[in-house]
């Protein structure tokens, strides 16, 4: 190593996540690099610039080195410097003085009470540490000011990364003080609220809590039902679910169909092993080790389609045996596709195209056991078996392929999983079970294949029928209803399913959420249905699924006769009725651009409805998958069939909209900037999508000029929290308002930054929490009208507006829940504190407290 100056990389920062330290850069331009405690203290040395050779001799010989056991050789402290340089967290320096500042210490913290030993304690989910001339900068919510700390109170803080008791820090640390000098020195730290209390009791308590919110059908000594029964000489037939959470309602109702076909014909001849989840490896080891080769099913869609051909492989290659049956909206019905599915993937021996039930059942007639014990069938038979194909089994090259079948208009002709006891024996911990109350779509959509019964007849199941199932959901303690439905609300039934869905949870409790895809040609029945569940505490929002407002990518969707009018029209229903409204978008469909996706942003920013995009895939049984449609419109895809650019946007386009959305996600959807771009449109005349453009190329451009801004851009989605805390951000927002658009800081930006901040959950903070601010915002946002406004003249400029109180409150617990565990399925972002001008959020069925 040189004798060149090095000092801490200004820039650096220093993270805890499960447990351990890591320093890099805010903005992530630098790779994370692990660190510990000798670390702190060798960077402390680095604070202001200094020659390699000396620091590591001050480190070794020096006051530092009594805080280890052990200093270690020169030479080894000598290449630890060299391995920081060369990850960057040291980087060449030149000689200055200090900021002036006094860094706290031990001496500091001597007015305190020491805190118990016992007492255990945590960093916050915010904590950062800055390395400054003067010592360890961390931000505390009770100061204006960072607290800057010496190194000994840096080591004593980092070392409760995972939450510790204090006894056990203090006696980890004896040449800090003397013990009662440390736990004062804790009892700081806690009053600074850079450390929080840390119960262990109660977040296990809290994990114990989130397991009981699945229903579980047996208990842990119950013998799984497959273990129950013996082979008994009949073919064996297994059901491959995918996931463990949901019944796999496909796979029942084809299990169902199957046991009752020719009344029950078909049970003579095969075993219908039970329906329960298991890993792939503990179905071959346990059932298939027990029953041997049989017929394998799977109902393929885009989230289990390649962990399906995954398992089929493997049984196949187990044993060429076996057979298997592949269904479900992902097995490819076009016939350039399907023969492009059995040339890819050799498992499959047979394919069912649309409805499952009856195609299966009949070719299953058609099934017999070979002498050598392998499934064999009847080419000629099979192939008279409507909506099927096949490979010949002389040929397996040759695909066969059947005529189509027609859609079923009677579907209670087909039994129900739940009420013939199918999932009774499910073993799995089952947090969501899905109900139809009808089939079909009458609606075109080209990106769609709602079971490949769009632009058709919808068909209708009993209306007891449901309600049964609907029961039976809620007997058996499921917390999550889906409602499959293409157009939930579109039928005057569906007001009595959702009143009934309502009796169930007041019978039961359950269930507690409900999952649906409502109606495209929205109506006032939509409101009317939101009411009933906002009104029982369940879990559910309005969801306008407009895709986009753009007309010229409407008519290549074939969308048209979905007016957008009526979507505007419901806004205000929903708006009068103080309810929850979000609207679904795709990015990525034929005829989109940036300028129109921006639009279609900007549209619902303005009535303050949340959105929810997705990339658009490319459905194989979808009208957009038709070879002739692709080619028309130039459409590419991806390895997973994503749409990456096509007749009016180019990839790079489609980079553009997806970092718009992104920015969208993190600074109107979760509220970062939900009052700043309001303020900057009200009052500015900027509009919001004009800022989150220029935010795009400003984290682009230059990450590390703005670091707490690029991070929320790039991680916050993901991360949700904001390491050093929210203020720093604003104050990065002021500064960059200032040089893209030359507005500078004054009482009134500095109202809306503070009550952004102020709605953004800080787990540091004590709630509720009410402050004193320079202008009304409450009464300048309402004064934009309920859905805010598209220009400055709805309301007097926020500067005009006398000072004013703003509260917020977390009656939600937003500030102390699992992130990751929010709630089952939200088009909602549930992050925003509650105030006055806080978005109207439905309420929430989560165990950790989620409501509104």
């Amino acid at each position: 190593m040189t004798a060149a100056l090095l000092q801490v990389d200004p820039g650096l920062r220093i993270f805890h996540r499960n447990g351990m330290l890591f320093a890099g850069r805010l903005s992530g331009t630098m790779r994370l690099q692990r660190i510990g405690p000798p670390d702190l203290v060798l960077l402390s040395m680095f604070l202001l610039p200094g020659a390699p050779e000396d620091r590591a001799r001050g480190f070794v010989e020096g006051p530092g080195s009594r805080l280890f056991p052990a200093p270690p050789p020169l030479s080894n402290v000598l290449a630890r410097f060299a391995q920081l340089r060369d990850a960057g967290v040291l980087v060449a320096g030149v000689r200055q003085g200090g900021d002036g500042r006094a860094a706290g210490s031990l001496q500091d913290c001597a007015a305190c009470a020491p805190v118990a030993a016992d007492s255990a304690w945590r960093l916050s989910s915010n904590f950062l540490l800055q390395a400054t001339p003067s010592g360890f900068a961390v931000n505390s919510p009770v100061r204006q000011d960072p607290v800057v700390l010496d190194v000994e109170l840096a080591l004593l803080l980092t070392a409760f990364t995972a939450g510790r008791p204090a006894g056990e820090v203090v006696a980890a640390h004896p040449a800090i003080g003397s013990p009662e000098q440390r736990l004062k020195a804790i009892h700081w730290l806690a009053e600074q609220r850079v450390l929080l209390p840390h119960d262990a009791k109660a977040e296990s308590l809290a994990g114990q809590v989130q397991q009981d919110t699945f229903a579980v059908n047996r208990s842990a000594g119950d013998q799984p039902a497959w273990q129950q029964l013996e082979p008994d000489g009949r073919i064996p037939v297994y059901f491959v679910p995918h996931m463990e959470n949901h019944y796999p309602l496909a796979l029942g109702m084809i299990a169902a169909a199957l046991s009752v076909h020719a009344g029950g014909r078909l049970t003579e001849r095969f075993q219908l092993l039970p329906i329960t989840y298991m890993s792939p490896q503990e179905l071959i080891d346990g059932p298939y080790r027990r029953f041997g080769p049989g017929v394998w099913l799977f109902s393929n869609y885009m989230w289990s389609l390649a962990v399906n051909l995954q398992v089929s492989a493997a049984v196949k290659r187990l044993d060429g045996r076996n057979l298997t049956i592949h269904g479900g909206p992902s097995t490819p019905n076009y016939e350039v596709a399907c023969q492009q599915f059995y040339a890819r993937h050799g498992s499959v021996d047979l394919a069912v195209h649309g409805e499952g039930e009856v195609a299966t059942a009949e070719a299953f007639e058609c099934l017999q056991r070979d002498p050598d014990g392998g499934i064999r069938f009847d080419p000629e038979a099979l192939e008279r078996v409507a909506g099927i194909s096949f490979r010949d089994p002389a040929d397996r090259a040759r695909v066969v392929r059947a005529p189509a079948r027609m859609r079923l208009r009677q579907l209670d002709a087909l039994p129900s999983p739940y009420l013939e006891g199918v999932f009774d024996d499910y073993a799995g911990r089952v947090e969501a079970a899905i109900v139809e109350t009808n089939r079909g779509c009458p609606f075109a959509c080209t990106f769609c294949d709602w079971g490949s019964a769009t632009n058709g007849k919808i068909a209708k199941f009993e209306h007891g029928r449901v309600r049964d199932e609907i029961d039976w959901i809620g007997r058996n303690k499921v917390r999550v209803l889906w409602i499959a439905d293409a157009n939930f609300g579109m039928l005057p039934a569906d007001l009595d399913f959702a009143e009934w869905v309502v009796e169930t949870k007041r019978r039961y409790g359950f269930p507690q959420e409900v999952v649906v895809n409502y109606t495209k040609n929205a109506n006032t029945r939509l409101a009317d249905i939101i009411r009933v569940f906002s009104g029982a505490g369940i879990v559910s929002q309005g969801i306008i699924s407009i895709q986009t407002t753009d007309e010229e990518t409407l008519r290549i969707i074939d969308r048209q006769n979905i007016k957008t009018s009526k979507y505007d029209e419901l806004l205000q229903v929903f708006a009068d009725a103080g309810l929850p409204l979000s609207t679904d978008l795709m990015i990525g469909l034929p005829g989109a651009t940036v300028a129109s996706f921006a639009r279609d942003l900007q549209r619902y920013l303005d009535v303050d409805v949340a959105v929810k995009a997705y990339p658009t895939q490319l459905l194989p049984n979808s009208p957009m998958a038709a070879p002739e449609y692709r080619t028309k419109y130039r459409i590419e895809v991806d390895e997973n069939d994503f749409v990456v650019a096509c007749h009016s946007f180019t990839r790079e386009d489609l980079a553009r909209m997806k970092a718009l959305n992104n920015v969208y996600v993190a600074t109107e959807g979760y509220g970062a900037l939900r009052f700043v771009y309001r303020f900057l449109q009200w009052d500015r005349g900027i509009q919001a999508t004009d800022v989150m453009q220029a935010l795009v190329d400003q984290v682009a451009a230059e990450p590390d000029r703005f670091p707490a801004v690029t991070w929320v851009m790039r991680f916050f989605a993901v991360e949700k929290h904001m390491p050093g805390g929210w203020r720093a951000f604003y104050d990065e927002i002021a500064d960059f308002v200032r040089a893209r658009w030359g507005i500078e800081r004054d009482s009134a930006l500095d109202t809306v930054l503070r009550a952004n901040e102020l709605s953004m959950p800080d787990e540091a903070r004590s709630y509720p929490l009410e402050v004193e601010l320079p202008h009304d915002i409450v009464a300048w946002f309402r004064a934009h009208g309920t859905h805010g406004a598209r220009d400055a003249s709805a309301g007097l400029p926020l500067a005009r507006h006398a000072p004013g109180r703003f509260a917020v409150d977390d009656p939600d617990g937003l500030a102390r829940i699992d992130r990751e565990n929010l709630q089952y399925d939200s088009h909602q972002y549930f992050w925003e504190l509650r105030s006055p001008i806080a978005r109207v959020c439905s309420p929430a069925g989560h165990s950790q407290g989620i409501a509104a």
